[in-house]
C-alpha cells in the first residue's frame, strides 16, 4: 500500500510540474511587470536554496528507506528525522525571508513547502502512518513542484 501511495504521489508531482511550468493566474501581474526583475530574484533564490532543498531530499529519502510506517526501524530514525527537519525548517525560512520580495510563485510555493513540512514533523508519532501523516506528506510533495519547476527551468538542480 505505501508503494502505492509513494508512486501515485511520484506521478502527481510529474503532473504539478508540467503545469506549474505555466504562470499561475495570481502572479502574471508581479512576475511580468518586470520579468527580468523576477527570473534574477528567481535564479538568487533557487541558488540559495539547492543546498538546502538537496539536504531535505537526501534526509527524507534516508528516512523513508529506514522502513516501513511503525516498524521499528522507522521508529528509531523518527527522532532525528523530526529535530533535522525542524532544523532545515528554521534555515529555510531564514533564506526565503531575505529573498521574499517581491512576491512570486516561487516564494509562495516554497512558502507552503517550509510550512508542510512543518506540519508533518509537528503530529508525525511512532508506530503506523495515519490518514493525516499520509495527507500532509502528499500535501508537501505537492507544494515541492513549485520551487523544483521553477529552478529547474533556470537550470539550477539539487
Amino acid at each position: 500500500m505505501v508503494v502505492a501511495i509513494l508512486l501515485a504521489v511520484a506521478a502527481l508531482v510529474l503532473a504539478i510540474v508540467s503545469l506549474v511550468s505555466q504562470p499561475a493566474a495570481g502572479s502574471a501581474s508581479t512576475e511580468s511587470a518586470n520579468p527580468q526583475a523576477s527570473t534574477a530574484a528567481n535564479r538568487a533564490l533557487c541558488q540559495a536554496i539547492a543546498p538546502l532543498m538537496k539536504e531535505n531530499d537526501d534526509r527524507s529519502n534516508a528516512f523513508l528507506a529506514a522502513g516501513e510506517p511503525g516498524s521499528p526501524e522507522r521508529d528509531t530514525a523518527l527522532p532525528k528525522f523530526v529535530s533535522d527537519t525542524q532544523d532545515w525548517v528554521r534555515r529555510t525560512q531564514k533564506v526565503l525571508d531575505a529573498q521574499a520580495n517581491p512576491p512570486r510563485f516561487i516564494t509562495r510555493s516554497l512558502q507552503r513547502y517550509i510550512d508542510d513540512m512543518q506540519l508533518f514533523v509537528a503530529s508525525v508519532r511512532p508506530g503506523p502512518g495515519t490518514q493525516y501523516d499520509e495527507a500532509a506528506w502528499t500535501d508537501s510533495i505537492v507544494a515541492y513542484g513549485g520551487p523544483l519547476s521553477t529552478c529547474q527551468a533556470l537550470g539550477i538542480q539539487w
